[in-house]
């Protein structure tokens, strides 16, 4: 029946059974996962109904044809450097450009076009609501100033739900010219080539990656975060676009990476890339929380970053509430 899809980051393509059930018992499957290879929803814990209306194969293959296309549209947008007047959001260090502004616009008038009864949430603005079931998710530049320093790391980020869960996700970075793509139950691919994750087995040796946000007193508790996990990691890297580093990850060019603070646009597209990778990746709403990384370090990866958020005194300790 191929590969399973990986809903909330826990399933490890071995766990799944030929009758497209989980033989781990794991608390996602008794919980909330779903299984859409079967067509069944686990909507709470011992409650399973039949739902036969999760998009065909053609469907997915439209909606991941439409988000790549107006990904390289929107990092046509970016090539052309028009930042006009530059201003500030949540801090005078957390920047937005004309290009952000821009470039979701080129978006949202794609998806309008193409998918008018498509919901649309976005970085800057976008807000539509819809009557077909998906939702898109758009950070039109991901790393804006990174963009605007010249610093080679922001991409284009795009993503589609059906019922809360990203299954398509397409980041375009566009320093480097490489197109990640992802469609629940089939491979992650990087400029039309296969990516997998890597088949780290211990956190001692993982390459981790992290970010900051913008809020001073945020970096100050992130900064006891990074300092206890350094030691029980191989090294960190912070490059400065969240779903560039989760691409990172799905090719193997991180073994990890987790990061507090990030909002769901920054995230939903690289979780759908990391989970066809191969992948383990769950963000957490309450504590805007991403940790994602190869499914053998992965507890590992969560049980550390949730120890060192509560002796860093964060108000929300990693949890299984996650998506």
């Amino acid at each position: 029946m191929g590969r399973p899809p990986n809903f909330l980051g826990i399933h490890r393509w071995s766990d799944w059974l030929d009758n497209g059930r989980c033989g781990r018992r794991c608390r996602v499957c008794t919980g909330t996962t779903r299984d859409v290879g079967m067509g069944r929803y686990r909507l709470g814990k011992g409650k399973t109904t039949l739902n036969n209306s999760f998009p065909s194969s053609d469907e997915l293959r439209e909606l991941l044809d439409v988000a790549t296309d107006l990904s390289l549209q929107a990092a046509e947008v970016h090539l052309r450097r028009q930042t006009g007047h530059i201003n500030f959001k949540s801090t005078p260090t957390d920047l937005v450009s004309q290009v952000d502004h821009n470039a979701e616009q080129v978006i949202v008038a794609g998806i309008s076009k193409a998918r008018p009864e498509d919901a649309i949430v976005g970085e800057e603005e976008a807000l539509v609501s819809g009557s077909s079931g998906f939702r898109w998710v758009i950070d039109p530049l991901d790393g804006t100033v990174n963009y605007l320093y010249g610093f080679p790391s922001y991409s284009v980020s795009i993503a589609v739900e059906f019922d809360d869960v990203p299954i398509i996700g397409v980041v375009y970075d566009t320093a480097h010219d490489e197109l990640y793509a992802a469609m629940i139950g089939h491979e992650a691919t990087n400029n039309d080539q296969r990516i997998e994750v890597t088949s780290c087995s211990d956190l001692s040796t993982a390459l981790l990656g992290t970010g900051f946000a913008y809020d001073a007193a945020t970096r100050k508790r992130q900064a006891l975060v990074l300092a206890a996990l350094l030691p029980q990691v191989r090294d960190i890297r912070r490059a400065g676009s969240c779903a560039v580093d989760l691409c990172s990850v799905a090719g193997g060019r991180l073994d990890a990476f987790y990061e507090t603070g990030v909002q769901w646009w920054d995230v939903a597209a690289g979780i759908a890339i990391v989970r066809a990778a191969g992948g383990v990746a769950a963000y957490e709403p309450l504590a805007k929380r991403i940790v994602a990384s190869g499914p053998v370090i992965w507890e590992q990866l969560r049980s550390a970053v949730n120890e060192a958020e509560i002796a860093a005194g964060s108000q929300y300790p990693c949890s299984s509430a996650s998506i």
